[in-house]
């Protein structure tokens, strides 16, 4: 893997892809889920998600292609990286109705792979590589919210869509990559998991505050527990 984003096609086939589809939608079905709202500045977050607990409980196919895409990430890294060890994040769901979105962040964890289950319309990854400047803690969140603005994007990021497609992976330093989810267009839910890799034992002090604001539809107790 060259730089800090890799998109690679046709990771898994159209039959792979279908039958996550059919078991997702068949859990769905089973055990409704519920939509998480957070307004967020320029782009809310607003989506339904299944966490690494359900998965591990109920869909070993989610767990089947979790397991191929870390053997991809060690051709990639070596013993750099693993799956996180909280099982909550390590592999999730992610369904974003017509309508929905994703906030701009950066995330928790260094590795970030996004695999693509289906087509939709809108519901692009919009990327920024490379694109944040690390300073120390208690001004992070300032320097962030200052790159995040549209004209300074512009000037000064490298725009990457990429578009759901299904069986499309996408592996990016999502720590340093600035990203969100367009508005899902159409009358289909985007639908694709995500998986989380660190250096072994990576620890993150916001942890808990993220969780809920994630995983959770009450109301959250902080606007961005990025910097909580």
């Amino acid at each position: 893997m060259q730089g800090a984003l890799l998109v690679r096609d046709g990771f898994i086939d159209t039959h792979t892809a279908q039958r996550a589809l059919d078991v997702i939608e068949n859990f769905r079905h089973e055990f409704p889920l519920p939509v998480v709202s957070r307004h967020s500045g320029q782009r809310p977050l607003v989506y339904s998600v299944v966490d690494g607990f359900k998965i591990l409980d109920h869909l070993p196919e989610i767990q089947a292609l979790h397991a191929k895409t870390t053997r991809l990430i060690n051709n990639f890294f070596g013993d750099a990286f693993e799956p996180l060890a909280d099982e909550q994040v390590a592999c999730n769901i992610n369904i974003t109705q017509p309508g929905g979105s994703y906030r701009y962040h950066y995330d928790r964890n260094a590795v970030t792979a996004i695999l693509y289950l289906n087509e939709t319309g809108g519901g692009e990854t919009e990327c920024y590589p490379n694109y944040r400047l690390r300073v120390p803690q208690p001004v992070q969140c300032g320097v962030d919210r200052v790159l995040e603005n549209p004209v300074v994007r512009r000037v000064f990021g490298h725009e990457v869509l990429v578009r759901p497609r299904t069986g499309r992976l996408l592996v990016m330093r999502g720590n340093v990559c600035l990203h969100s989810v367009r508005e899902v267009e159409g009358d289909r839910d985007r639908i694709n998991i995500v998986m989380s890799y660190d250096v072994q034992g990576a620890r993150y002090a916001n942890s808990e505050r993220l969780n809920s604001y994630l995983y959770r539809s009450a109301p959250a107790d902080v606007r961005d527990p990025n910097y909580a």
